[in-house]
């Protein structure tokens, strides 16, 4: 079970909106390698999901192209945020 704590929650208050990763890095100070793994574990858990410039949403994108990737909360991520 993946356990949503206070940097998890920060990365997702940015996700509001589709966002770059480097948008969400800025706003919430955490280190680069942090916020790509929170990112990670958020994907995989479905909180958030990756979309391109038109919101529309992706299948599949390269890990190693993450960084130029947009992401944005998901219905789950949404329930999630509303909790607390």
């Amino acid at each position: 079970m993946f356990e949503i704590g206070n940097d998890e929650l920060r990365v997702m208050n940015c996700l509001v909106h589709a966002e770059e990763l480097a948008s969400v890095i800025t706003e919430t100070g955490l280190p680069e390698k942090v916020v790509i793994d929170i990112v990670r574990h958020l994907v995989h858990y479905r909180y958030v999901k990756p979309v391109n410039e038109s919101g529309r949403e992706l299948g599949m994108f390269e890990v190693d192209k993450i960084r130029k990737v947009m992401f944005l909360l998901s219905a789950k991520g949404y329930k999630e945020l509303e909790k607390t």
